[in-house]
């Protein structure tokens, strides 16, 4: 549990770091991926996936319904991602669960970018032990049939008041699927001293993977910078 714990902790704190020092486009461009990630997850938990970028584009208004597409034989408009991730299976998640999907991604933007944070009701402080641990704790615990997405909305704004308070964020969805599936199976079979190590790994491998995907970010703003050098460098003294 230690290990994990720890691997966790400085996934987290590097991440926040690392977010910190970067410019404000990369900032808010890893938010929206992020919390893309985090919603095309928690979908993915419900056995029904989309491609990030695919809820992207819903969340933006640039795609429309999914079962008008999957009627009209346009699901390839609307779920370009999606189905060539998936080699052109004809499937795609329904429109509620979408809706659900973005309304994730709102949320977790929305608690990432608070200056501040009050609850509609007391706050759960995680006492003596780590801001984590006890986030993790709320994610798990028992009396629910489920993992739920409220459950991790709410312990990540226990981690905003009592450990990180940098973006993106406590990550959870985001992590590999198995592992979630993992920690729902031990949620649901009351066995919560075994599901809280595996949560607190479903955290880390949610923030190595936003790390990451900052990685990326910042190289493309790199390349193009570049890009802008070179064509400055060409243009005539004048012009220049």
């Amino acid at each position: 549990m230690l290990n994990h714990l720890l691997r966790a902790q400085d996934n987290l704190a590097r991440l926040e770091a690392a977010t910190a020092a970067a410019a404000g486009p990369v900032r808010e461009g890893l938010l929206a991926r992020v919390a893309c990630q985090e919603g095309a997850g928690w979908l993915a938990h419900q056995g029904r996936w989309i491609h990030p970028l695919d809820l992207a584009m819903r969340a933006a208004g640039i795609t429309g319904s999914v079962a008008a597409a999957g009627l009209g034989t346009r699901l390839a408009s609307v779920l370009p991602s999606t189905l060539a991730a998936s080699s052109g299976q004809e499937d795609g998640p329904e429109d509620r669960d979408v809706t659900t999907a973005i309304r994730q991604c709102v949320l977790f933007e929305r608690l990432a970018t608070l200056r501040s944070w009050q609850p509609d009701d007391a706050p759960l402080a995680p006492g003596d032990e780590p801001a984590l641990l006890a986030a993790a704790r709320m994610i798990v615990a028992p009396g629910g049939p489920r993992l739920t997405a409220a459950a991790v909305l709410r312990a990540a704004a226990v981690w905003r008041d009592h450990g990180g308070s940098g973006m993106p964020g406590l990550v959870l969805w985001s992590a590999p699927v198995a592992l979630l599936h993992r920690v729902g199976l031990l949620h649901r079979a009351a066995m919560a001293a075994e599901a809280l190590p595996v949560g607190v790994e479903a955290i880390a491998e949610a923030a190595g993977r936003a790390r990451r995907e900052l990685v990326r970010l910042q190289a493309a703003e790199g390349r193009l910078r570049g890009m802008a050098a070179t064509r400055r460098s060409h243009l005539p003294a004048a012009a220049a």
